[in-house]
């Protein structure tokens, strides 16, 4: 009976680590593909254009300056790409590892004050930005060791209660300005197109970052844990190893984001770099793109960036409320964001064009060849005529001498 038991429960845990896997490849389009096309593998022309198509998308960022776009232009498009490495990075927790966090602004702020004190200390913007990095990392293990014994929205509620904590004690540090702010003072001329390009280099590492995460033995256990973190600590993957882990990744690329905004900005203040505001939208990118999928946070990123100083413009008041039922529309009615619902109109448009380019033969023959049918109606019906069969066979069996 225990030799039953243990082998039971040996095939249970396997089986949930293999549908976590599965669920994984499907949610994240394979590791590193599209994303939106499912864990199915792909091949022919669209595997070669989900290949293509992010070299494409550098290659015309990096060369977009050379068609004189304007300052306005400029800075709205270094701002998006400061939202495409948070949100990356949010991802990489609150997506791979189900650990949905409403404390990221922490690390936001701490990335922001840090490399503005570094450098009015007279550091490069290289160092003052990996210092910001830097000390977003400590303080993602100063949070998370107590936060990560706690599940689900009890973390959440956690989170956010540090958060505003970390606000409070920043409103009240009279060393960085307290609540007047902090202002940035580089040596040196201004360079718009210097900043643009090195939040474009930011945001391309945030990508590959996660691609290389999401086909690590990490990526494979974050995912195990938000699928059910018991099985997979029974099967041998540490849950406060990978989510501490992640949550230091993350960290350090939302501080690095923090640090690139506040040298532009030339200011700094609790109220902007550490405001809930800051959390919700860090959280509700990915959401709209396609959380746990590698291009959704990327594509949530761009369509909040662009569109976000007109929502606060026309609804200075009412942003939030926006944001928020928007976070309840797509929760409810489409979990898998833009990517998921690319995805399903690609599956419908390949079904379709399978059910067109077979019509025209008839038959069960035609859908799935002989013996091999393509429909699941087709598989049940001939489930039904081979059961009738083989009754009929038993019955005149029976009655032989």
């Amino acid at each position: 009976m225990t030799a039953t038991g243990s082998a039971a429960t040996a095939s249970a845990t396997s089986t949930a680590t293999a549908t976590a896997t599965a669920t994984a490849e499907d949610r994240g389009g394979g590791g590193g593909g599209g994303g939106g096309g499912g864990g199915r593998s792909r091949s022919g022309p669209a595997a070669a254009a989900a290949r293509v198509a992010p070299w494409l998308l550098l290659a015309a960022l990096a060369a977009l300056p050379l068609a004189g776009p304007g300052p306005n232009l400029v800075r709205l498009l270094f701002v998006t790409l400061v939202w495409v490495t948070a949100s990356v990075a949010w991802n990489l927790l609150g997506g791979f590892g189900g650990q949905v966090s409403f404390g990221f602004a922490v690390f936001y702020g701490l990335g922001a004050y840090a490399a503005a004190v570094a450098l009015n200390a007279g550091l490069d913007p290289f160092s003052s930005c990996l210092l910001g990095a830097a000390v977003a990392t400590v303080a993602s293990l100063a949070i998370g060791l107590p936060t990560f014994r706690l599940k689900g929205p009890y973390f959440a509620i956690a989170t956010i209660g540090v958060s505003e904590a970390v606000r409070v004690v920043m409103t009240n540090v009279s060393a960085t300005g307290g609540a007047s702010g902090y202002r940035v003072m580089e040596k040196g001329a201004f360079h718009q197109l210097q900043h643009f390009y090195s939040a474009l280099g930011l945001a391309a590492g945030a990508v590959a970052i996660s691609v290389l995460v999401r086909r690590s033995r990490l990526g494979l256990a974050l995912v195990a844990v938000r699928e059910d973190q018991d099985a997979a600590a029974d099967l041998g993957v540490d849950p406060l190893r990978a989510k501490l882990l992640a949550h230091a990744i993350a960290a350090a690329l939302t501080g690095a984001a923090g640090g690139l905004h506040a040298r532009y900005a030339a200011y700094v203040n609790p109220q902007g770099e550490f405001a809930f505001a800051i959390s919700v939208a860090i959280l509700l990118m990915p959401i709209i793109g396609g959380v746990g999928t590698i291009w959704g946070p990327v594509i949530g990123a761009c369509i909040y960036g662009l569109v976000h100083e007109e929502i606060i413009a026309a609804f200075p008041q009412l942003h939030l409320l926006i944001y928020g039922s928007l976070l309840i529309v797509i929760v409810l009615f489409e979990p898998g964001g833009i990517v998921g619902l690319l995805g399903r109109l690609v599956r419908a448009v390949d079904r379709r064009g399978h059910r067109g380019g077979s019509g025209g033969e008839g038959g069960l023959g035609a859908r799935g060849g002989h013996g091999d049918p393509g429909d699941p109606g087709d598989r049940e019906r001939l489930g039904q005529q081979a059961g009738h069969e083989s009754r009929g066979r038993g019955t005149h069996a029976a009655a032989a001498p």
